[in-house]
């Protein structure tokens, strides 16, 4: 195998490899064998036939088409082995001769591994967040349970702050009624805020019965952001008007939720507490601790290329969430005001920090000789598996792809919790 190289700048090459007929003679008998099992072939039950017959009967040309991924494959990963190079992401192919008979040649376009020097991170320290579960919290919480059982009497009095009203409206803009602007029989309990500032205030005195027409001008920092600063124009028709009573917080309530007593419930609730903030500050110490790890490394500059795939990423993990909360994606870059092309722009400095960030982690795995063993992959696709079947997610985790893609947050897991012992006090 003959290999030219062509440095191309930014951590990019160019490699042309030419492949000899006698290297991949197997992968040719493979791919007829294959085609063979495809196609019938008189006289020979399917996969039996020789391979100048299997020739014969589909074509030297479609042997070679059959064999090219796999060619490639064995022949690239001999090449990059041979060069010593560490290359990141698919390569980019370019066949540039094929042809029964004669060597195969094709260009690979890769990019290589920006190298990365660790700076003097462990002389840096943190201080570590203290988790405290603050009272007033826990206390909102608990009103928020008493709010779930309150009691609810339908009154033929006027509304007022804390009832729940059963209304219909409209929401209009120049005469326009907004998409998603009309409802039914919606509740809204008047004085928790949920509406556009100053809606429920106008209901409060109506009753059961009575029609209302007003106007209000959304805020500047309204979440579809399309209809911030604008003034709408709402209709209202008050259905129903409920009183809504509040228990008490005692043993009783405690047991409504299946806990012993009131103890039991707040502590579960003081628990869970603990855990998110526990969690969030878990998450701000490893940002830091990446910040200081890349911050003190030299980190070759990033290849366009490799910007230009984890913004993609990016912009795929914002369309799944988006997705996930009922929205379409299109519709939500809409009410953002912003265009896929704005977004490419707008994570491109976010994308070389995790890019960063992804090797130092990796170089600073190598250099302490950090890995994952086959047990603790194991470990997790089995944990993964649990919570996959209670969510009926049907996620193959034993697809290769899905190994490699766990095996790199575990070993991130690990690495990042190599630094924070050394640096967080």
């Amino acid at each position: 195998m003959q290999i030219t190289k062509k440095d191309l700048g930014k951590n990019q090459i160019e490699l042309t490899i030419e492949v000899p007929l006698e290297e991949f003679d197997e992968h040719l008998k493979k791919a007829a064998f294959k085609l063979s099992q495809k196609s019938a072939i008189a006289g020979f039950r399917p996969g039996k036939a020789p391979y100048d017959i299997i020739k014969t009967k589909v074509g030297e040309m479609s042997i070679y088409q059959e064999a090219l991924e796999d060619i490639i494959n064995h022949s690239f990963f001999q090449a990059v082995t041979k060069e010593k190079l560490e290359t990141i992401g698919k390569p980019d192919i370019k066949i540039e001769k094929l042809a029964p008979g004669n060597p195969i040649v094709y260009i690979a376009t890769v990019i290589l591994l920006p190298k990365v020097t660790l700076g003097n991170w462990q002389e840096k320290s943190l201080k570590a967040t203290e988790v405290l579960v603050p009272e007033e919290e826990l206390e909102k919480t608990m009103g928020e349970l008493k709010k779930m059982r309150a009691k609810e009497t339908l009154v033929a009095r006027e509304a007022k702050t804390g009832d729940k009203i059963m209304m219909d409206f409209e929401v209009s803009i120049n005469k326009a009624v907004l998409e998603g602007g009309t409802s039914y029989k919606h509740p809204l309990i008047l004085g928790e805020g949920r509406m556009v500032p100053g809606f429920e205030e106008k209901l409060v005195g109506s009753k059961a019965g009575e029609e209302l027409e007003f106007d209000l001008i959304f805020p500047s920092d309204y979440h579809q952001a399309n209809l911030a600063n604008k003034e709408a124009h709402f209709k209202i028709k008050v259905l129903e008007v409920f009183e809504r009573t509040l228990p008490e917080l005692n043993d009783e309530l405690a047991k409504e939720f299946g806990f012993d007593n009131l103890a039991a419930l707040k502590k579960q609730i003081s628990d869970n507490i603990f855990t998110d903030r526990q969690n969030k500050a878990k998450q701000k110490t490893e940002k830091e601790v990446l910040d200081i790890l890349v911050s003190t490394s030299s980190i070759e500059e990033i290849p366009d290329k490799l910007i230009h795939n984890e913004i993609h990423k990016m912009i795929s993990e914002l369309r799944y969430d988006v997705e996930n909360q009922g929205l379409e994606m299109n519709k939500y870059l809409e009410s953002i005001k912003k265009t896929e092309e704005d977004l490419h722009h707008d994570f491109r400095e976010q994308a070389i920090k995790r890019i960063q960030a992804t090797l130092a982690l990796k170089t600073l795995a190598e250099t302490e000789n950090i890995e994952v063993t086959e047990e603790e992959i194991e470990t997790e696709i089995k944990n993964q598996e649990i919570q996959a079947q209670a969510a009926g997610s049907k996620i193959d985790f034993k697809e290769p792809h899905y190994r490699s893609y766990l095996n790199n947050v575990l070993l991130n897991q690990k690495v990042l919790k190599f630094v924070t012992d050394k640096i967080v006090k």
